[in-house]
C-alpha cells in the first residue's frame, strides 16, 4: 500500500502512569503527564461517599471536569487535552488484585486500596492510526 506507515507499530507506545492517592478529604496537587503539567483538584462527597476530581492544565484550562472517580470505571480527558497532545482515560487501580469492592464502598480512606492511574498516548498518534485503517479499509 502506498504511503502506509509502517513504522507506526514501533512508535505507537501506550503509556501508564500512576499518581498516588491521598485521604484528606479535599485537596491539590500537580503532576506531569507527557511532560505536560497538570494540576488535580480532588474531593469527598459525604452523601454518596465518593471522591471526584478536577484535572486542569498550567493555564487553569479544563481536561476533565468535575468526575466522580470510582473502581471500574474509566473517564476519558476532554478534547483540550488534544492540544496538548494527550490521548488518555484516567481510571482506578487497585493495590490488591485480589481484594473485591462492594458497590457501596467508601473512597474516603482510599490510599491503602488505590492509586489513580492514567493510560494512553501522544493524540498525534490518532492521526497515523486513522490513516493506516484507511488505507486498509478503501485502499487510499
Amino acid at each position: 500500500m502506498q504511503n502506509f506507515d509502517y513504522d507506526l507499530q514501533e512508535d505507537l507506545v501506550k503509556k501508564y502512569i500512576s499518581i498516588s492517592v491521598s485521604d484528606t478529604p479535599h485537596y491539590r496537587t500537580k503532576f506531569n503527564l507527557s511532560s505536560v503539567q497538570v494540576n488535580m483538584l480532588c474531593g469527598y462527597n459525604t452523601r454518596n461517599k465518593m471522591r471526584w476530581i478536577t484535572l486542569t492544565d498550567a493555564n487553569e484550562k479544563p481536561l476533565l471536569s468535575q468526575t466522580f472517580i470510582k473502581y471500574g470505571k474509566r473517564c476519558e480527558l476532554n478534547f483540550l487535552a488534544n492540544e496538548h497532545d494527550l490521548e488518555y482515560y484516567v481510571t482506578l487501580k487497585t493495590k490488591d488484585t485480589t481484594k473485591k469492592f462492594p458497590d457501596d464502598y467508601d473512597y474516603l480512606n482510599w490510599s491503602k486500596d488505590f492509586e489513580i492511574y492514567f493510560v494512553g498516548y501522544e493524540y498525534s498518534m490518532v492521526g497515523r492510526l486513522e490513516s493506516n485503517l484507511r488505507k486498509i479499509l478503501v485502499g487510499n
